[in-house]
């Protein structure tokens, strides 16, 4: 199997640019520093093997951010209410968060850019496992 690295590059900018569309922003650097925020934040929040499924349908540059500082844990980080979710989303954007979220309406509208970029993305029964996996009172996105 041959190695086609510029075939990856135009993948991983694919979703990047369709992410800066989805948001309304032409800032490539905000716009990937939000997606890799909320997809750790996610990646942390839903179990192992569900982190595992989501990867296996991004891109293989996003794959690799995704796991970029993952630490395998027995149990999802634990987090039942929507202010902490947020709160959560925010710690994982490391030093921007402030320019990034400066609120958690902010992290609010970034979480359901996300999951409506990974519903368009994704297979229905993965998204909907995802969906499944986050916890009822962090309001998942339809």
């Amino acid at each position: 199997m041959a190695m086609n690295f510029e075939n990856y590059q135009k993948e991983a900018k694919t979703w990047l640019h369709e992410f800066c569309d989805q948001l309304g922003i032409e800032d490539e650097h905000k716009a990937a520093r939000i997606f890799r925020a909320v997809l750790h934040a996610i990646r942390d929040r839903i179990p192992a093997a569900e982190a595992i499924h989501l990867a296996a349908q991004m891109p293989i540059i996003w794959k690799g951010i995704y796991f970029d500082g993952f630490t395998l844990h027995e149990a999802p980080v634990r987090i039942r209410h929507e202010d902490e979710w947020l709160e959560f989303i925010r710690s994982k954007d490391a030093f921007a968060e402030m320019a990034d979220f400066p609120t958690l309406d902010h992290a609010h509208y970034a979480f359901r850019d996300v999951m409506m970029f990974l519903r368009s993305h994704l297979s229905e029964g993965q998204y909907n496992q995802l969906a499944h996996a986050l916890h009822s009172n962090i309001m998942v996105p339809v």
